[in-house]
């Protein structure tokens, strides 16, 4: 029996693409047949790399602001009575750092998808899981995101298997999908909501 892999005839995967006359390697077939869903999942993989980067810096305005308020550094109105701060600026501090934490969270399971580290895979379930609850942007970005991890293909792309497969065929890429940067739009767009809603309620 020969101890190649990823022989046709002697693979356990089978003849992928049975109709196709192209002499391709095993490995090749089946890197291809999971190329555009190996390249999605790198791609949000992105996605929450730039959401964890941008809710670790507003974590870390809340606890700034929170400590501002816990000293007693918001200006009053003239006239006024001093307002203790305290309790309020100690909640969003502690709020920060939990969106801090967060985003650390998200950015060790974006940084997993997008190297295919099958040690982040439940990392990024849970965020994705969590990602349900930001509509409707997020809600479409993590629906999609657990799609691709929970799918066959997803399950297949984390394998030990898949690893050796990818390592075999360095030569075969795939561009980002549309689906991927209209994603990207929605949550830049979400961002740029954000921002100039803070910037008008300040």
């Amino acid at each position: 029996m020969s101890e190649n892999p990823y022989e046709p005839s002697g693979s356990a995967y089978g003849n992928i693409f049975p109709e196709v006359n192209v002499d391709l390697s095993q490995a090749e077939l089946i890197r291809i047949s999971h190329l555009s869903h190996e390249a999605n999942l790198q791609s949000i993989g992105c996605l929450y790399i730039l959401g964890g980067i941008v809710g670790f810096f507003i974590g870390l305005f809340y606890c700034g602001t929170g400590i501002s308020m816990a000293n007693n550094m918001i200006p009053q109105r003239p006239g006024r009575a001093p307002v203790d701060f305290m309790v309020p600026g100690l909640i969003l501090v502690g709020f920060g750092v939990v969106v801090s934490g967060l985003s650390c969270f998200q950015l060790y399971a974006g940084r997993t998808m997008q190297t295919l580290n099958a040690n982040g895979k439940i990392p990024a379930i849970i965020v994705s899981a969590i990602g349900l609850l930001a509509f409707p942007c997020g809600t479409l970005i993590s629906a999609f995101a657990l799609y691709l991890l929970l799918s066959p293909k997803g399950e297949m792309i984390y394998s030990a298997q898949y690893k050796e497969i990818v390592q075999a065929t360095p030569h075969i890429r795939y561009k980002t999908s549309i689906i991927v940067w209209i994603l990207l739009f929605l949550l830049l767009g979400l961002i740029a909501f954000g921002i100039i809603a803070a910037a008008m309620g300040g």
